[in-house]
């Protein structure tokens, strides 16, 4: 039986993300434009597949550790990943039958050059089919830390964090939510037309979408909808792809109109051109590699802005000519853990070190940035991550020392009025939880620089 283009597809993308470092969605979306024609089906069976074995991957290789004589880190690449997208049908879809999972797994070994190991593959997937059970779970009364970890996939110290924050039952409502898929959300262009209208062309297109929860401008495409790039009106600039969360930083920030406005790390635009839509009179936006930069030129172009300017620069270094804004958005480098739905690759890879290491760099960045904010101006610091180290503990650090800047909450109608109940923390400060919003995670504060001027 050969291998179905299916999971030849999803195995390539796997191993392009475990072995070259690739981001899964844009290594998936390159294997299924150079798949040429293929049927809708198995274009769908491969981005379930892919996204599937990532979410699950750390209870995968519990399961196949039960039912194999050798670590699973030892293995060849190519028959780990055959191992492991098999795994994923038999403990994830049930209507396979059975022999076919083995089946596919043992040919997908061979078909990946690893003819030498089927025969071990077979053994190891045959004894998996008996039960299609995972492997037993810690006690959730003695190790709730591993047992939450084991049950949802994470890695142990992600869930000992997201406990000692938000509780046992909140943090495994999180990564309960973290294993869901995470819905096509647009934002409509206000430069090209409302809400509604953007809604009637996605309905000529076939493409069924509801407005958004907490932002005026966001659209949910109904499941199955093709990437935004690929729906007409994208490129005549109707909308963008963004999600909700996403979107809320950018109303969060709330630029006056006629502001002057610096984002800076702004790529890949999608907050810099809000702004430009909210009514800022001059957007810089700024990345520390030009490639970047032009992507923010390009989607300004495509969306009718002409107060967007893109500039390739180090933001931790004074900008030419010292220039000073009425706001300043700081969206920094993260760990990236509010966004492990579109991204589950990244609880893969990120560790302790990682987030000690990018707080570090934000509080450079904070600093560095501050410094253009006009007196009496505004610093919006934002990140799409879940951790205090880069959220609170960030925002303390850099109130005490810079007494000059005092926060404060968002003015009255900055996003819908269910985002003031569902999206703002006691202190006024922007969080977005999965679990409890349905968007990506972000965490957004308003800085307000005292008008004493000070340099």
């Amino acid at each position: 039986m050969p291998v179905s283009p299916a999971r030849r597809i999803a195995a390539e993308v796997l191993l392009r993300v475990e072995q070259g470092g690739a981001f899964a969605n844009l290594a998936l979306d390159g294997a299924l434009r150079a798949a040429g024609a293929l049927e809708p089906r198995e274009a769908a069976l491969a981005t379930e597949l892919t996204y599937g074995t990532l979410r699950w991957q750390l209870q995968l290789d519990r399961a196949l550790g039960v039912h194999s004589d050798r670590p699973l880190e030892e293995l060849d690449p190519n028959v780990r990943t055959a191992l492991r997208l098999s795994a994923f049908e038999l403990l994830h879809h049930p209507r396979v039958p059975a022999r076919a999972a083995v089946d596919q797994g043992v040919e997908l070994v061979r078909a990946l050059g690893a003819a030498r190991a089927s025969g071990y593959a077979n053994a190891v997937l045959r004894r998996l089919s008996e039960t299609r059970s995972p492997a037993p779970l810690p006690s959730r009364e003695a190790d709730p830390i591993g047992h939450i970890a084991a049950a949802w996939a994470h890695p142990r110290w992600m869930v000992e964090r997201w406990s000692k924050w938000l509780g046992f039952e909140e943090a495994e409502k999180l990564c309960a939510a973290n294993q869901q898929q995470a819905p096509a959300t647009v934002r409509v262009a206000r430069r090209k037309g409302t809400r509604e209208e953007a809604m009637g062309a996605l309905r000529e297109a076939r493409i069924e979408s509801t407005p958004g929860r907490y932002s005026p401008d966001a659209l949910v495409l109904a499941p199955g909808a093709p990437p935004a790039l690929d729906i007409e009106g994208h490129e005549q600039g109707l909308f963008q792809a963004q999600d909700e969360g996403a979107q809320l930083v950018s109303l969060y920030a709330a630029p006056p109109r006629g502001a002057s406005v610096l984002d800076a790390c702004a790529a890949p635009g999608g907050k810099a051109c809000h702004l430009a839509e909210l009514g800022a009179a001059e957007v810089l936006a700024v990345d520390l590699h030009a490639r970047k930069a032009s992507q923010v030129e390009e989607a300004a172009r495509r969306l009718g802005l002409d107060n967007v300017r893109a500039l390739p620069a180090d933001a931790t270094l004074p900008l030419p000519g010292d220039p000073r804004f009425d706001l300043v958005l700081l969206d920094a480098p993260c760990s990236g853990l509010g966004t492990l739905r579109r991204h589950p690759e990244a609880k893969l890879r990120r560790t302790p070190a990682d987030v000690d290491r990018l707080a570090q760099l934000q509080t450079r960045l904070l600093d560095a940035v501050s410094r253009a904010v006009k007196p009496d101006g505004l610093l919006v610091y934002a990140i799409c991550t879940l951790t205090p180290e880069e959220s609170d503990e960030q925002v303390a650090r850099f109130l005490a020392g810079h007494p000059e800047f005092r926060p404060e909450p968002p003015p009255d109608g900055w996003a819908t009025p269910r985002a003031a109940v569902d999206c703002l923390d006691a202190q006024g400060r922007l969080l977005t939880l999965p679990h409890r919003t349905g968007t990506d995670g972000f965490f957004a504060v308003r800085l307000r620089r005292s008008s004493e001027e000070r340099r």
